[in-house]
């Protein structure tokens, strides 16, 4: 067995099918050998070959040394027969690394330790990628493998609460509690201990329907539906209340694997900042193999980070894991699918965006010490599935705000507005004029000041309103007429640059005479739903769903894209003009909207139990 004096920094971590089964994620394995996911065990045969250089399982001893006080490190295996094994730093992209430890280990159900403190740079300065290769020299199985820190004399104790809001997702977050309170309870409880860490689930319903039963590590809050940025204020305060000294915001399907709790608990605990924080990426359940976003950096606009890199492909994972081990670029931040903080830190709520831009906003302001680890990752559906011109307006209000209220982003009136001019001529190239309608809508609304935010935390009266704006863009059953249109090409290859920069500047034909009576109609599958390339040349364009039973058509108009952009440059010219106002009230409205005693005024008065 692992020693008792130790911390798991990261458990060997298998595929669990009902959240992901791409197994390249986990352990690239030849033909000899096996996984037993019922046992959650690799079986080899003579010569069968297991390499970690997975995204799921590599050691970034970059990140763990430079953010942690670790006092030794150590590969734990346990198992049955006898293997050669190999362990290596890997410090480029390609290339075999430097050889750590080479020998033949002969493996037994309570383990065997391999210790790598004299072998690598424990210090807070060290590159490079950990990652073991074991060839079975006989019939073997391979039951665990960690890698572990010993666990400090003097470990405080700390207390993390797990906060998720949900709204109508009765079966989603029932399966969630059930996952995370059987983990507490079970294979999770020593692991927790050893880190000095407490875990509780909190979960926030906005909707009122959530009916669980009673467990010790759980805690229902029925709340008003003031959408994720409510009721993730909501957890706060109750954390804050019960004592918790971190907290951890996830989505309410919460896919995650509870693995990413236990390096979450390990580095929360042995990390040298008091604001030390952990952004956990996403990864689409459409393309399971490719990165989504491993954190995202806030400057002008949200870039994604290691977005579309192929997970399946050990150059690829090594390059971007080199990269995250870096400091983080200024304007970083963690999307709430899974993000981890210190409550000590906390010096505002969130602002009451609804949905979309408080996970920005609450890092720019609070500039916390961020780190990504690998593994640590919600699948869920991605958020060019779930566009809208709901969405979209969500998304160009807080874009407009965060430049109107941190330091050092303002743009002026015209950077400003370069930003509409982006969202909406994005809109227009691909067709989308009722996503234009509602982003423009975002325009006015931003104009109206801090006290619209105020008044619609719950976006009751504005939420239909916006929605109701999806004429053309709204999925409905799949008819014959909506697939007629022939499919996108099965190379799905983006056209060559110069085609695109020409189609770009004449707005996809918007300005080119009698556009409709020669562009194409193309089918467009869900994968495609969010890039621009795909539309180019075409005078409509339907999109479908992965089973291709919804769909919804967008066809090309001249008249709705000129009066969007006549409305446009109306909101400009008032923009120009009321800016320096403007500014200096959304910055004033950022102190009073970021309070806990703003935020009591809109949470639902209802008798409910402390968490424990």
């Amino acid at each position: 067995m692992q020693d008792a004096g130790a911390i798991t920094l990261q458990r060997l971590c298998l595929p669990d099918p009902a959240i992901c089964s791409e197994g390249d994620l986990y352990l690239h394995l030849n033909d000899s050998a096996v996984m037993d996911l019922d046992a959650q065990a690799v079986v080899f045969l003579p010569g069968g070959q297991a390499l970690c250089d997975t995204w799921m399982n590599l050691f970034n001893l970059g990140v763990w040394a430079r953010a942690c006080d670790l006092g030794g490190l150590a590969l734990h295996l346990a198992g049955t027969g006898r293997f050669h094994l190999r362990i290596w730093r890997q410090t480029k992209g390609e290339g075999q690394g430097d050889t750590l430890v080479e020998t033949v280990v002969t493996l037994t159900p309570g383990g065997l330790s391999v210790d790598l403190g004299a072998r690598v740079d424990l210090g807070a300065g060290p590159e490079g990628l950990l990652m073991f290769r074991l060839t079975a020299l006989g019939e073997a199985v391979l039951t665990s493998g960690a890698w572990v820190a010993p666990r400090p004399a003097a470990l405080p104790e700390r207390r993390l609460a797990i906060c998720v809001t949900t709204f109508r997702r009765e079966s989603e977050v029932a399966a969630t509690a059930a996952r995370v309170t059987a983990f507490l309870d079970g294979a999770g409880a020593p692991l927790l201990a050893a880190a000095g860490m407490a875990m509780h689930l909190i979960i926030t319903d906005n909707g009122q329907t959530v009916t669980l039963a009673p467990h010790r590590h759980l805690t229902l809050i029925p709340n008003a539906n003031l959408g994720g940025a409510g009721g993730f204020a909501r957890g706060l305060a109750a954390a804050q209340d019960a004592g918790f000294t971190h907290v951890l915001f996830m989505d309410d399907d919460a896919s995650f694997q509870m693995e990413a709790l236990v390096r979450t608990a390990a580095y929360l605990a042995l990390a040298r900042s008091p604001r030390a924080a952990l952004s956990g990426a996403m990864i689409s359940t459409v393309r399971p193999w490719a990165m989504w976003e491993y954190g995202a950096v806030f400057h002008r606009l949200c870039h994604p980070q290691h977005v579309g890199t192929d997970l399946r492909h050990a150059p690829a994972v090594a390059r971007m894991e080199l990269a995250a081990a870096r400091p983080k670029p200024p304007g970083f931040y963690g999307g709430w699918w899974y993000f981890a903080f210190p409550l000590s830190a906390v010096a505002r709520y969130p602002f009451p965006f609804f949905v979309r831009g408080d996970d920005i906003s609450f890092s720019l302001t609070h500039r916390f010490d961020t780190v990504t680890l690998n593994g640590v990752v919600s699948f869920q559906e991605d958020f060019s599935a779930k566009e809208s011109p709901l969405t979209l307006y969500l998304d160009l209000r807080n874009h407009l705000h965060q430049h109107l209220v941190h330091p050092g982003m303002d743009l002026g009136a015209n950077g400003g507005a370069r930003i509409v001019a982006r969202f909406l001529l994005r809109s227009i190239v691909r067709m989308h004029y009722d996503s234009g309608q509602a982003q423009l809508a975002a325009w006015g609304d931003v104009m109206r000041g801090p006290d619209f935010f105020a008044d619609n935390a719950d976006m009751a009266k504005r939420r239909p309103e916006i929605a109701a704006l999806a004429r053309d863009e709204a999925w409905a059953p799949a008819t014959p007429a909506l697939l007629a249109a022939p499919p996108l090409p099965v190379t799905g290859a983006e056209p060559k640059l110069s085609y695109g920069r020409r189609l770009k500047w004449l707005l996809n034909g918007h300005l080119v005479p009698f556009w409709r009576l020669w562009g194409r109609d193309v089918r467009i599958p869900l994968t495609h739903r969010g890039l621009i390339w795909p539309l180019w040349g075409l005078r409509s364009a339907t999109f479908t769903n992965a089973d291709e039973s919804k769909a919804y058509r967008v066809t090309h108009s001249k008249r709705r894209a000129f009066a969007l952009l006549w409305q446009a440059l109306r909101l400009y010219l008032r923009w120009r003009r009321t800016y320096p106002g403007l500014r200096d009230a959304h910055r004033a409205g950022y102190d009073r909207l970021t309070t806990r005693a703003f935020w009591e005024t809109k949470f639902l008065k209802a008798p409910t139990d402390g968490p424990g």
